[in-house]
């Protein structure tokens, strides 16, 4: 009897990450959910949508663990009430010419050693994240490059006697009406999702996040579920 795939899914509660988990059980991966904490505006919203996603996609496991030095670090408008969240015609949707100031400092990185770990002590075969081509745009650490060289350090940071684990990263070359297609097709909770930065009760409509989910849904020529405030 073959034994089951197990996957550690890093799940934010968005979109990207919730399509990818559901094309993971799809492909009959034991999924176990993993949500970091670092002190991000929408904290306590993020988790109570990944509780409710990772219930319905039957997850066996949900792990919250806190990083809070992110937040001590600073650096971040996602991180730091003092700074600004760029909203309306202060975004850009498309190649940002500069850093956007809602990059958090080596997150990526930090968030996927924490879930790494995780794996290895599980022995996943697989860790499950939702990087995509349109968040490369801003976000070096979203792009297929990054995914392979991660991979290729993995190889050397569990330890020989484990299982070693390897990202995935099923949305790395699409963009968001081509996720949310994608999500439709495999039955995504898409409804489930939160997407914005700001952390209320209703997306705000208005910073990053909320515009390119906006923008998404409507080049993808679908309903948008979502109740936006502005």
């Amino acid at each position: 009897m073959a034994r089951t795939k197990v996957a550690v899914c890093v799940c934010s509660g968005g979109i990207d990450s919730t399509v990818a988990a559901t094309i993971a059980s799809h492909e009959g991966y034991e999924l176990h959910f993993f949500h970091a904490s670092y002190g991000q505006r929408a904290e306590e919203r993020e988790k109570e949508v990944v509780e409710k996603i990772a219930r319905y996609l039957g997850a066996n496991e949900l792990k919250f663990v806190e990083i809070p030095f992110l937040k001590e670090l600073g650096g971040s408008a996602l991180t730091d009430v003092k700074r600004e969240v760029p909203v309306g015609e202060e975004v850009s949707l498309d190649k940002e010419q500069e850093t956007p100031s809602t990059w958090v400092p080596c997150r990526n990185l930090i968030l996927l050693a924490h879930a790494s770990a995780y794996a290895e002590v599980i022995g996943a075969d697989a860790l499950i994240v939702g990087f995509n081509a349109e968040e490369a745009r801003s976000y070096p650490d979203n792009d297929a490059e990054f995914v392979k060289r991660y991979n290729a350090l993995l190889e050397k940071a569990v330890a020989s006697f484990s299982r070693v684990p390897s990202v995935k990263a099923p949305l790395v070359h699409l963009l968001k009406p081509e996720i949310i297609m994608k999500g439709l097709e495999v039955k995504a909770p898409l409804h489930l999702t939160y997407s914005c930065y700001l952390g209320e009760e209703q997306h705000c409509g208005i910073c990053a996040s909320c515009l390119h989910r906006r923008r998404g849904f409507k080049d993808a020529g679908v309903e948008d579920p979502t109740e936006y405030m502005h």
